[in-house]
């Protein structure tokens, strides 16, 4: 599946690379760390058909920036909730949802 770029430099991220994306955030230290120092790789590392500078060029990402990453078992517990989260088109103008602490306030917003 194609990522789609929206309105304003927002990308629309396919349900594979979320479901990947959320899989590996719930499991993964070296990925983990991978996405909290450059979101960009980690996407295409979770199955991204651009290339990271592609990412770059087309959007910031800024929905996806953290400063302390929610834990795995925090993570793999929200998982539905974040994956229907992250697939709605609302989730890329709204605040993250995978900041440690914040996840439950923005996913009860939707």
């Amino acid at each position: 599946m194609q990522i789609q770029v929206l309105g304003n430099e927002k990308l629309h991220l396919p349900a594979d690379v979320i479901d990947l994306l959320l899989d590996l955030l719930s499991t993964d230290d070296r990925f983990r760390e991978l996405f909290t120092r450059n979101r960009h790789a980690a996407l295409v590392e979770a199955g991204c058909e651009l290339s990271e500078e592609q990412l770059r060029a087309a959007s910031p990402l800024r929905c996806l920036t953290v400063e302390r990453l929610a834990d795995k078992e925090t993570i793999a517990a929200a998982r539905e909730e974040l994956r229907a989260h992250l697939l709605a088109d609302a989730a890329y103008s709204n605040p993250h949802a995978l900041e440690s602490g914040a996840m439950h306030a923005v996913l009860r917003q939707n």
